[in-house]
Protein backbone atom coordinates (compact mmCIF):
# COMPACT_ATOMS: atom_id res chain seq x y z
CA UNK A 1 0.00 0.00 0.00
CA UNK A 2 2.81 2.42 0.88
CA UNK A 3 4.43 1.77 -2.49
CA UNK A 4 1.22 2.61 -4.37
CA UNK A 5 0.71 5.74 -2.24
CA UNK A 6 4.27 6.95 -2.88
CA UNK A 7 3.97 6.28 -6.61
CA UNK A 8 0.68 8.21 -6.63
CA UNK A 9 2.16 11.08 -4.62
CA UNK A 10 5.09 11.37 -7.02
CA UNK A 11 2.78 11.21 -10.03
CA UNK A 12 0.25 13.83 -8.87
CA UNK A 13 1.88 16.71 -10.81
CA UNK A 14 0.91 14.81 -13.98
CA UNK A 15 -2.81 15.24 -13.34
CA UNK A 16 -2.96 18.57 -15.16
CA UNK A 17 -0.93 17.22 -18.09
CA UNK A 18 -2.28 15.75 -21.28
CA UNK A 19 -3.55 12.18 -21.33
CA UNK A 20 -0.39 11.02 -23.12
CA UNK A 21 1.65 11.85 -20.01
CA UNK A 22 -0.12 9.01 -18.24
CA UNK A 23 1.31 6.34 -20.51
CA UNK A 24 -0.47 3.88 -22.71
CA UNK A 25 -1.94 0.48 -22.07
CA UNK A 26 -3.10 -1.25 -18.93
CA UNK A 27 0.29 -0.84 -17.19
CA UNK A 28 -0.07 2.94 -16.78
CA UNK A 29 -0.23 4.04 -13.13
CA UNK A 30 -2.63 6.89 -13.91
CA UNK A 31 -5.14 6.93 -16.74
CA UNK A 32 -7.04 10.09 -17.69
CA UNK A 33 -10.79 9.68 -18.24
CA UNK A 34 -12.46 12.35 -20.36
CA UNK A 35 -15.98 11.65 -21.63
CA UNK A 36 -17.03 13.04 -25.00
CA UNK A 37 -17.89 16.72 -24.68
CA UNK A 38 -15.49 17.47 -21.80
CA UNK A 39 -14.75 21.14 -22.38
CA UNK A 40 -12.14 22.23 -19.84
CA UNK A 41 -8.72 22.18 -21.55
CA UNK A 42 -5.73 20.58 -19.80
CA UNK A 43 -7.89 19.04 -17.05
CA UNK A 44 -8.70 15.35 -16.72
CA UNK A 45 -12.30 14.86 -15.68
CA UNK A 46 -11.16 11.79 -13.73
CA UNK A 47 -8.05 9.72 -13.16
CA UNK A 48 -8.19 5.96 -12.80
CA UNK A 49 -5.39 4.72 -10.55
CA UNK A 50 -3.09 1.71 -10.66
CA UNK A 51 -4.99 -1.04 -12.42
CA UNK A 52 -8.29 0.76 -12.69
CA UNK A 53 -10.23 0.07 -9.49
CA UNK A 54 -9.97 3.52 -7.87
CA UNK A 55 -11.34 6.56 -9.68
CA UNK A 56 -10.73 10.16 -8.58
CA UNK A 57 -13.14 12.59 -10.23
CA UNK A 58 -12.12 16.21 -10.61
CA UNK A 59 -14.38 19.02 -9.49
CA UNK A 60 -17.28 18.98 -11.94
CA UNK A 61 -19.12 22.22 -12.61
CA UNK A 62 -22.44 23.13 -14.28
CA UNK A 63 -21.12 23.39 -17.82
CA UNK A 64 -23.18 22.25 -20.78
CA UNK A 65 -21.53 20.36 -23.65
CA UNK A 66 -21.06 23.68 -25.51
CA UNK A 67 -19.05 25.08 -22.57
CA UNK A 68 -21.74 27.48 -21.36
CA UNK A 69 -22.64 27.69 -17.68
CA UNK A 70 -26.17 26.76 -16.61
CA UNK A 71 -27.56 30.10 -15.35
CA UNK A 72 -30.47 28.69 -13.34
CA UNK A 73 -31.01 28.04 -9.67
CA UNK A 74 -28.57 26.23 -7.41
CA UNK A 75 -30.65 23.07 -7.86
CA UNK A 76 -30.52 23.40 -11.68
CA UNK A 77 -26.76 23.91 -11.55
CA UNK A 78 -26.41 20.94 -9.21
CA UNK A 79 -28.45 18.80 -11.63
CA UNK A 80 -26.07 19.67 -14.51
CA UNK A 81 -23.06 18.89 -12.32
CA UNK A 82 -24.52 15.47 -11.50
CA UNK A 83 -25.18 14.81 -15.23
CA UNK A 84 -21.54 15.69 -15.93
CA UNK A 85 -20.33 13.39 -13.13
CA UNK A 86 -22.53 10.62 -14.52
CA UNK A 87 -20.96 10.99 -17.98
CA UNK A 88 -17.47 10.75 -16.49
CA UNK A 89 -18.38 7.76 -14.33
CA UNK A 90 -19.82 5.94 -17.35
CA UNK A 91 -16.78 6.75 -19.49
CA UNK A 92 -14.66 5.09 -16.80
CA UNK A 93 -16.88 1.98 -16.62
CA UNK A 94 -18.63 2.92 -13.38
CA UNK A 95 -21.80 4.65 -12.19
CA UNK A 96 -23.25 6.44 -9.16
CA UNK A 97 -23.84 3.17 -7.31
CA UNK A 98 -20.04 2.89 -7.04
CA UNK A 99 -19.39 6.40 -5.69
CA UNK A 100 -17.75 6.18 -2.27
CA UNK A 101 -17.39 9.90 -1.55
CA UNK A 102 -18.83 13.21 -2.77
CA UNK A 103 -17.54 16.63 -1.84
CA UNK A 104 -19.90 19.48 -2.71
CA UNK A 105 -18.57 23.04 -2.80
CA UNK A 106 -21.22 25.76 -2.72
CA UNK A 107 -20.43 29.41 -3.29
CA UNK A 108 -21.91 31.67 -0.60
CA UNK A 109 -23.56 28.70 1.12
CA UNK A 110 -26.67 29.32 3.17
CA UNK A 111 -28.10 26.41 5.23
CA UNK A 112 -31.50 27.12 3.63
CA UNK A 113 -30.00 25.75 0.37
CA UNK A 114 -29.48 22.28 1.82
CA UNK A 115 -32.89 20.86 0.73
CA UNK A 116 -32.25 21.89 -2.91
CA UNK A 117 -28.75 20.40 -2.83
CA UNK A 118 -30.03 17.14 -1.35
CA UNK A 119 -32.95 16.96 -3.79
CA UNK A 120 -30.60 17.17 -6.79
CA UNK A 121 -28.06 14.77 -5.25
CA UNK A 122 -30.71 12.23 -4.24
CA UNK A 123 -31.98 11.92 -7.83
CA UNK A 124 -28.59 10.37 -8.67
CA UNK A 125 -27.55 8.40 -5.60
CA UNK A 126 -29.30 5.77 -3.52
CA UNK A 127 -30.41 7.77 -0.45
CA UNK A 128 -30.69 4.49 1.49
CA UNK A 129 -26.95 3.88 0.86
CA UNK A 130 -25.49 7.34 0.29
CA UNK A 131 -21.77 7.85 -0.25
CA UNK A 132 -19.70 9.55 2.42
CA UNK A 133 -20.18 13.25 1.78
CA UNK A 134 -18.94 16.67 2.71
CA UNK A 135 -20.52 20.05 2.01
CA UNK A 136 -18.12 22.98 1.96
CA UNK A 137 -19.17 26.61 1.73
CA UNK A 138 -16.69 28.66 -0.31
CA UNK A 139 -16.34 32.31 -1.18
CA UNK A 140 -15.75 31.79 -4.90
CA UNK A 141 -15.43 29.13 -7.59
CA UNK A 142 -13.64 29.26 -10.95
CA UNK A 143 -16.22 31.57 -12.59
CA UNK A 144 -18.51 34.05 -10.81
CA UNK A 145 -21.73 32.51 -12.19
CA UNK A 146 -20.79 29.00 -11.01
CA UNK A 147 -22.53 28.31 -7.71
CA UNK A 148 -21.63 24.64 -7.16
CA UNK A 149 -18.78 22.22 -7.86
CA UNK A 150 -18.63 18.53 -6.93
CA UNK A 151 -15.71 16.12 -6.84
CA UNK A 152 -15.91 12.44 -6.06
CA UNK A 153 -14.11 9.19 -5.37
CA UNK A 154 -15.52 6.04 -6.91
CA UNK A 155 -14.57 2.48 -7.66
CA UNK A 156 -14.64 0.85 -11.06
CA UNK A 157 -16.22 -2.59 -10.75
CA UNK A 158 -14.62 -5.63 -12.33
CA UNK A 159 -16.17 -6.34 -15.73
CA UNK A 160 -18.46 -9.37 -15.83
CA UNK A 161 -16.11 -11.14 -18.26
CA UNK A 162 -13.14 -10.77 -15.84
CA UNK A 163 -11.04 -8.46 -18.04
CA UNK A 164 -9.66 -5.03 -17.29
CA UNK A 165 -12.04 -2.12 -16.55
CA UNK A 166 -13.24 -0.05 -19.50
CA UNK A 167 -10.65 2.34 -20.94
Amino acid sequence: MTSVFLRLLLAVPLVGASASAFGAGSDALLQAINPPGATIPNVSQAVRIDGGKLLLLSGHVPLRADGSVVKGSLEEQMEQVMRNLDATLRAAGSDFSHVARLTIYVRDFDPAQLPAIRAARDRWIDPERPPASALVGVQALFQPEVRVEVDAIAVVPEPAHGGNPAP
